[in-house]
């Protein structure tokens, strides 16, 4: 017997088409928001963390930058006032030079009357050492004159005259009168600089000396000024840079709260910036180890630059990272130093981070939606090709469902079944 019916799993596949169909489409919206996602997210982080490396590095550059102009500042405004102290010295040197011309020309004189007879050598020299030794000049300086031993055989100073000096030291332990006899028997003539006592005082002051050998009588003869009036005067201009200095530390801007200031080799702050309290430097522990973090740090010669990281309280009470940039500044001992907060630093690549992050976040979003518009477009098809199938099994189960139930369908089931009852019912036959 046939038998024939509609499949029931037709039904069940026919009843939920749109389900299926969604489903799918959800699948493949899900399998491309979480590609685009993953990406996105992969892409910004790689593009945040290279963006601040990049500012930072940027923004430590342009600190590194302004705190070696600011150094090339010190430098000028020193060098003019070093120009001004060697200026004025040269000018001591040569009126020195000037000042002791005449004298060769009245020795020669006197020499020329001993030897024309007018006088005899021995009372030309004894002529020639008192004039030596009552010559005034300028601010009370005078001559001295030595034999070719270094005793002085005529100097205004009584402590000194007829004694042996050629071991005389000045107050840096300067072998003065060796120096002198050097530089008169081997040069002919030139300057010598040294510490020496005024007449009638007892501290010493910076003095340049001009020595000349005098040949034909074999002395040695010099002169000196002191030059603490110049350097007096250097000292002042350099004050009046230094004070100039503050106010040209304020007006530098390294960045929000940024500032630059300068300590001395024993870890005092030389110059600040005006209105900035440094104090905590020397009145907190932090302070002091900050100080003495920067010393040590501090490069031993001029021009390089090395950068510190130090967690301190430089201003109020509020403890922070700041990023230290140091140089040396030899000739005055000056540690340069500029501070600007490690945030502050951070904060420029920090800010463009985030603006990366949003903008990321927005082709993500676009990413998303053109992901499920373009999934729509590609199950539409597929759809399309479902609900064919789907349609054409339908179809093929109504046609057999006719089949099944019409008259001569029936008629065949009906003899089939009485074939098979006759069948059952006829007694075996034996052969």
């Amino acid at each position: 017997m046939f038998t024939m019916s509609a499949d029931p799993a037709s039904a069940s596949t026919t009843a939920a088409p749109g389900r299926r169909r969604s489903g799918l489409g959800y699948r493949i919206a899900i399998l491309i928001a979480v590609l685009l996602a993953a990406s996105a997210i992969v892409t910004t982080l790689f593009s945040v963390r290279a963006v601040q490396s990049a500012m930072y590095a940027q923004t430590s550059e342009s600190v590194d930058n302004i705190h070696t102009a600011v150094g090339e500042i010190i430098s000028v405004e020193y060098e003019s006032v070093t120009a001004f102290r060697e200026a004025s010295l040269e000018r001591r040197r040569k009126e020195l030079e000037s000042v002791a011309a005449p004298i060769s020309t009245a020795l020669d004189a006197l020499r020329s009357e001993a030897a024309t007879g007018q006088t005899t050598e021995a009372e030309a020299k004894a002529t020639a050492l008192e004039m030596l030794k009552t010559i005034r000049y300028g601010n009370k300086d005078y001559f001295f004159t030595y034999d070719r031993s270094m005793t002085a055989i005529a100097h205004p100073d009584a402590k000194f005259q007829g004694r042996n000096l050629i071991d005389l030291q000045d107050a840096d332990g300067k072998y003065v009168l060796r120096e002198i006899r050097d530089v008169a028997l081997n040069q002919g003539s030139g300057f010598v600089e040294y510490r020496w006592v005024r007449l009638n005082e007892d501290k010493p002051s910076p003095k340049i000396g001009y020595v000349f050998h005098y040949e034909p009588w074999d002395w040695i003869i010099g002169t000196g000024v002191y030059v603490d009036d110049i350097e007096a005067e250097a000292q002042q201009r350099l004050a009046a840079e230094q004070a100039q200095l503050a106010t040209t530390f304020d007006d530098v801007q390294f960045s929000q709260d940024g500032f630059f200031f300068i300590l001395d080799q024993s870890g005092t702050v030389v110059v600040a910036p005006q209105g900035h309290d440094l104090s905590r430097l020397a009145s907190t522990p932090s302070g002091q180890q900050y100080v003495q973090s920067i010393i040590a740090a501090a490069p031993a010669t001029d021009g390089p630059t090395t950068t510190l990281n130090a967690d301190v309280a430089v201003k109020g009470d509020q403890s922070e990272v700041w990023s230290t940039t140091i140089s040396t500044f030899t000739p005055l001992g000056w540690i340069l130093v500029s501070a600007v907060p490690e945030a502050v630093l951070e904060a420029p690549g920090r800010t463009l981070a985030w603006q990366q992050a949003g903008l990321s976040l927005v082709v993500l979003l676009i990413g998303l939606v053109s992901g499920l518009l373009l999934s729509r477009r590609l199950i539409r098809p597929l759809e399309a090709v479902k609900l064919s199938v789907q349609i054409d099994r339908t179809k093929v189960d109504e046609a057999v469902s006719d089949i099944a139930d019409s008259d001569y369908f029936q008629r065949i089931k009906e003899r089939a079944e009485e074939l098979r009852w006759n069948r059952r019912e006829e007694p075996p036959t034996d052969e």
